[in-house]
C-alpha cells in the first residue's frame, strides 16, 4: 500500500498544480495526506484548498491557516501577519470561500492512522507542539522517545526541510515544502510504501519565474520571498 504526503504548499498553485498532474499519473496511490499550510506567502490558497477538499485528500491544520482563522476572527491584527509574512494574507482574506474556511475550521491539529498494521501521527509541527514545533534534520529526535515509541512513523511539516531519520525501530519523516523549498533541494512530495516499508522523495519542477512576477506585484518584489525559491543545497 503506498500513501503520498505533502506539506507547505502557501498558496504555490503553480507546484501544486504539477503535483496533482504527477499524482494523477501515479496510479497506485491509495490515500494523500496534506500536513498543513495552504496559506501565507503566496497567493492562490484558494483553488488549492477546494480541489483537496473535493478530491477527499486527508488535511491537518498548519500554523499559517490558523493565522488565517485568527484574523478573520479578529483575534490577532492582519497588519502584524502582513508585516511578518508578506500581503498574501490579504489577498487569502478577499479570496478565500465560505466553503473553504469552514473547511479550515473543520481541520484537526494531528491525525493518528493506522494502516497496513502501521501506527502514523500525522502533524504539522512536532509531537509535543502540533502547530509549531520544528524537526529538523540535525534536531536530536532522543527527547521525543516517550511520546512517540508507541508508533511506527511520525510524519510532520512545518520546517521545508525533507526528512527521513530514524529513531529506535520508527521512523520521522517530512516531505519537505510542497510550495516554498528551504533546502535547496527543491519543492518536493513524498510516496510512503507501507508493504516494503520503503519511501521516496519527488521534486516538483514549476514556473518559478511567473511566482516571482507575482511577488513583484503583490509584495513589491520582496527579496526574501524570492530568494528562498531559488535556494542551491
Amino acid at each position: 500500500m503506498k500513501v503520498c504526503f505533502f506539506a507547505d504548499v502557501h498558496g504555490n498553485d503553480l507546484s501544486f498544480e504539477r503535483f496533482t498532474t504527477a499524482l494523477k499519473l501515479t496510479n497506485d496511490v491509495s490515500e494523500v495526506f496534506f500536513l498543513g499550510d495552504f496559506i501565507g506567502y503566496y497567493y492562490d490558497p484558494n483553488d488549492i484548498i477546494t480541489h483537496c477538499r473535493l478530491n477527499r485528500f486527508q488535511c491537518i491544520l498548519g500554523n499559517h491557516d490558523q493565522n488565517f482563522l485568527n484574523i478573520i476572527d479578529g483575534k490577532v491584527k492582519v497588519e502584524k501577519i502582513v508585516e511578518k509574512y508578506g500581503h498574501s494574507y490579504l489577498k487569502a482574506i478577499k479570496t478565500i470561500s465560505v466553503e473553504n474556511i469552514n473547511f479550515l475550521r473543520q481541520l484537526p491539529k494531528y491525525k493518528i492512522v493506522h494502516l497496513e498494521n502501521k501506527r502514523l501521527l500525522l502533524c504539522h509541527g512536532s509531537p509535543e507542539d502540533y502547530l509549531n514545533g520544528r524537526i529538523y534534520p540535525d534536531t536530536n529526535l532522543s527527547g521525543y522517545m516517550d511520546l512517540v515509541k508507541k508508533y511506527d512513523y511520525i510524519v510532520t511539516g512545518h520546517t521545508h526541510h525533507k526528512l527521513a531519520k530514524p529513531l529506535g525501530t520508527l521512523l520521522f519523516l517530512n516531505p519537505g515544502s510542497l510550495g516554498q523549498q528551504r533546502d535547496g533541494l527543491g519543492c518536493s512530495y513524498l510516496i510512503l510504501d507501507l508493504t516494503k516499508n520503503s519511501h521516496n522523495f519527488h521534486t516538483v519542477k514549476y514556473d518559478i519565474t511567473a511566482l516571482e512576477e507575482r511577488i513583484d506585484r503583490y509584495d513589491d518584489g520582496w527579496g526574501r520571498l524570492k530568494e528562498v525559491l531559488r535556494r542551491i543545497r
